[in-house]
């Protein structure tokens, strides 16, 4: 059964969930007697016992290995089945794997399931029939004759079969928690009715094979041996992700450990890149590599003085820190595979658009785009969030401040990327900060990312470099 966090309303009644399930028990028995005088005992018994064993195979393996996989996979076996064995047939092969499955510990849940297998087999393949679908294939001839008699109308039962799935899932969720029904149906059918379509054109193709190819049983391996492998691959790509967002997680909490003030900055920076990324049509790759940059463009701070935190102006060798913490943040992280395409971005953060920034004094389009949009993205959440001495800006305001400064500390191409992307979303929501025991309330909070701080570090600038730059 499906669990969720929507609120609840009153509970149902205790019987709601068992009135529920017998019903449904009591369904897929009447229908299952219904389909086998309307169209006669299963046909077929090899490739009864061959889908069967296959159902029940990726049922087990998608407890442990595959997860997600043997959905797909029974879906397109209970298809198949409804040409290949007829409706009897395909309600016993949507049993069998659910009263198998050994993820299933609650006899309740075990008993709908098993019940809902049985109910859309029978169902699946009583509509194929209705729908013109041919139960002897060898009588077919050509493509066309495959089409018309067994592909539409083996989609018809696949819509049938999926819309019977999310109704009975929709039902007894709604008598389980009491979660709104039409809705929760809609969702199912908008995250997963076009997967559903997909099933059907494989189990066609499944059809296909077993009978006018003549590969007979061997096509369940030709088909669903590559979604098993392909399933795998998703896993292996899925936890490479979860590693990468664990080691993300891990920087980021050290960098904002020893402020307060600073929580929550690098996911904000983040996620106002990446919208602005969009806006400037970044690639799926380039805006991973982008959202990497401003979730640990101040890796590096860890370098700086703590102390600094505190005080108003920073003395000559805090300057010298602040500025080399770009550098920091790239040798920290310069060996770790999966952020190479990051790191020009973190090392070239604070570079202004004339010049003027550090640690290159990069100028213009010479400053990598990465870095540009981080430099933006940075210093709007600098200006919007509250801190002691610097009372935070609306976001209106901001954007004004930074289209002041397109053209000297950011690129101006990339501050209207932004303003365009605040149309769309609302800036990222803030947590008021409460500072405690280590961190006492403060009356003064120095803050680099601050455009102010970048306009004074330009100041510092040797006259003939500032000339040279200009």
């Amino acid at each position: 059964m499906v669990h969720g966090g929507t609120p609840q309303k009153a509970p149902n009644p205790r019987w709601a969930v068992p009135a529920f399930i017998a019903g449904t028990v009591i369904a897929a028995v009447a229908v299952t007697l219904v389909s086998w005088v309307l169209a006669g005992p299963p046909r077929d018994l090899v490739a009864l016992l061959v889908l069967a064993l296959v159902a029940v195979v990726s049922q087990v393996l998608r407890v442990t290995v595959l997860n997600r996989v043997s959905l797909a996979a029974g879906s397109i076996i209970s298809l198949a089945a409804c040409v290949l064995v007829g409706p009897v047939g395909a309600a016993l092969i949507g049993a069998l794997p659910m009263a198998a499955d050994p993820g299933l510990r609650r006899t309740s849940v075990r008993v709908f399931n098993t019940a809902m297998g049985a109910l859309l087999g029978s169902i699946c393949g009583l509509v194929y029939i209705w729908a013109g679908g041919a139960t002897d294939l060898t009588t077919l001839n050509g493509a066309g004759d495959m089409l018309v008699h067994v592909g539409l109308p083996l989609m018809i039962a696949d819509v049938v079969q999926s819309l019977g799935n999310f109704m009975l899932v929709g039902g007894v969720v709604w008598a389980d928690q009491r979660i709104p029904y039409r809705p929760f149906v809609l969702q199912l059918l908008t995250t997963s009715g076009l997967a559903q379509i997909g099933y059907g054109v494989i189990g066609f193709l499944f059809v296909i094979l077993w009978v006018p190819a003549q590969v007979g049983p061997f096509s369940a391996v030709l088909i669903l041996l590559p979604l098993f492998v392909a399933r795998w691959a998703f896993v292996q790509y899925s936890e490479e992700e979860s590693a990468h967002e664990r080691t993300l997680a891990a920087f980021v909490a050290a960098a904002e450990a020893r402020d307060p003030y600073a929580a929550g900055h690098s996911a904000r920076v983040a996620q106002l890149a990446v919208w602005t990324g969009e806006a400037l049509g970044f690639t799926a790759t380039e805006t991973t590599a982008l959202r990497y940059a401003a979730m640990l463009h101040d890796v590096g701070y860890v370098s700086v003085p703590s102390s600094l935190h505190a005080r108003q102006t920073p003395t000559p060798s805090e300057w010298v820190a602040i500025s080399r913490h770009p550098d920091q943040g790239v040798a920290i992280l310069q060996d770790i595979a999966f952020l190479q395409d990051s790191l020009a971005g973190i090392r070239h953060h604070h570079e202004r658009f004339d010049g003027l920034g550090y640690p290159a004094g990069l100028r213009g389009l010479d400053i990598p785009l990465v870095a540009r949009v981080v430099a933006v993205a940075d210093a709007f959440d600098a200006l919007t969030t509250d801190h002691p001495g610097n009372p935070a800006y609306s976001t209106s305001a901001a954007l004004e401040v930074l289209s002041a400064r397109a053209g000297t500390q950011l690129d101006p191409d990339v501050v209207r990327a932004l303003a365009r992307a605040l149309e769309r979303h609302d800036a990222p929501p803030r947590v008021p900060v409460a500072p405690h025991d280590q961190h006492p309330a403060q009356t003064v909070r120095f803050d680099h990312d601050h455009p102010d701080c970048s306009d004074h570090f330009a100041r510092l600038q040797p006259e003939p470099t500032r000339r040279e730059r200009g």
